[in-house]
This record gives C-alpha cells, structure tokens and sequence, in this order.
C-alpha cells in the first residue's frame, strides 16, 4: 500500500529526528506511489534484518523494563529517541500487549506522530485503525469544544489568594456580671508560609498601611473585613487578641458581619 501524507501532531525532534523525516519526505515526494520500493531499496538488507529481529525480541518480551531498553535500542538504530514521537502516553498500553498487536501499537505510534513506518514494521502497520483513531480524536476534539461552549468552564484565576481571614467567636464569662458572658472574638491570618497566626486589631490597620500588594493577597471579603476593624480599632483594646463584645458594640458587630456568613 503507497505510503500517504499523515497529519503531523506537535511534538519535540531531535536533529536526528529531523534528518530521519527529510530523508522519507524527498522519497515521499520524488517516487509517489513507488515511494515504498524505493524505500525497500535504500536501505540494506542486513540493516533491516538486524531491526525486525529486535522487533520480535521486543514483540515477546514481558518485562516492562526490559522491553523499553530494547524499544530504545530500536530507536536508535533508526536515528531517533521517545522524545521525537507524540506526547501521548502510549507505553502504558503497548507495554501490557505482546507479539503483533504490540508491534501494530508501535506502527501506529509512527504514524500519529506524522512519521513513515519502518520497512520491517510495515507488514504491522494497520491504516483502518490509523484512521479510525484519528477519527475519534476528531469527534472527541468537536464534542469538547460543543461543551466548553454550551458550559463554558470556570475561568482559572493565575493570581489566586494566598492569605485568608477567619474570625473565631466563643462565650467568654463576664468577670463584673457573674452568670453573664460576652462573645469573644478572635481574627486568625492564616498564610502558606507562616500558618494560622492570631492578630490584633493593630495588626489590621498595619496590613492596611502596608504596600498595595498586601491586600492582592486576600480575597476581597477578607479585605472589606480588615479595613472595617482597623477603622474601629480605637473603641477597642488594640494589643488584645481577644476582643469581649456586649451590648451595643456586639450589636454593631452583628449588624455589620451576621449576614455575611463570617
């Protein structure tokens, strides 16, 4: 069967590679439908005998190490490396086949990667499957982008936050009022590198006198929450980490922040 022109996918070539492909386009290209004679022709016999029989040794081979060193053995001899073939994941399957079917996986791997099949691999090469496959990577390329379309999915976000806020609240029992308690708030920072720190309210406002990338750093309803507590900060005991609210100030609290889930 005349070898045809196959749809190259991307992947990285070595200068070796590049010379392998050069040599098959000129016969492509110059012999046409004769391409495969000449192809026969330009190599020796013994150069090709010397492949097919590593191709049997890999074909029955059933260690998985072992077969890929004799893979890479064949690569060799024909001037090129794993590198220069699809990004695929295609070891996975072909190392849990054996005898032709391995050898026809290995005949598609040239030819996905836009590369002409080997003289000795070409009795393996099975083009109904070649085309089925790319069929299917098409439909599957088409529905994907039908998808994304129709649910367009969620933009990823390259910045993210990096810090959060979590505001801690527990009964604390009212030293003048015995039976009586107030709630006690603590604000926590939590960052990657330093962890989960407690902070005070002089803390708050210092966040907010820092550099402007300060606040790129929290989302922006913990952002809203640390201006808000720094503004009110002199109503309070600035160095506490925990901060007794009752009466009016508790209500204040609440009408500012018992909706917001925090």
């Amino acid at each position: 069967m005349p070898r045809t022109a196959k749809k190259k996918k991307p992947v990285v070539s070595s200068a070796k590679a590049s010379k392998y492909d050069a040599h098959h386009a000129v016969i492509n290209n110059t012999y046409g439908d004769f391409a495969d004679l000449r192809h026969q022709l330009s190599e020796s016999k013994e150069d090709v005998a010397e492949r097919a029989k590593l191709l049997q040794i890999f074909s029955s081979c059933n260690d998985s190490q072992r077969s890929w060193l004799l893979l890479e053995d064949y690569f060799n001899k024909l001037n090129l490396a794993r590198k220069d073939f699809s990004q695929d994941d295609w070891w996975g399957g072909m190392a849990k086949s054996t005898g032709d079917v391995r050898l026809e996986d290995l005949a598609l791997v040239f030819m996905k990667s836009g590369r002409s099949v080997p003289n000795e691999l070409m009795p393996y090469a099975n083009f109904t499957r070649f085309a089925e496959v790319e069929q299917a990577e098409k439909d599957h390329q088409l529905f994907k982008g039908l998808e994304e379309w129709m649910f367009p999915p969620t933009p990823v976000h390259l910045d993210a936050p990096r810090a959060a806020l979590r505001v801690v609240g527990r009964l604390v029992e009212d030293t003048e009022l015995p039976g009586l308690h107030k709630l006690g708030v603590e604000i926590h920072v939590i960052r990657p590198r330093t962890g989960d720190r407690v902070k005070t309210l002089e803390d708050m406002a210092d966040l907010t006198m820092r550099a402007a990338h300060e606040q790129e750093l929290f989302p922006s309803a913990d952002w809203s929450f640390i201006r808000w507590s720094s503004g009110v900060r002199h109503n309070y005991n600035t160095e506490a980490e925990l901060i007794s609210l009752d009466g009016a100030e508790l209500l204040k609290w609440l009408v500012q922040w018992g909706k917001s889930g925090r």
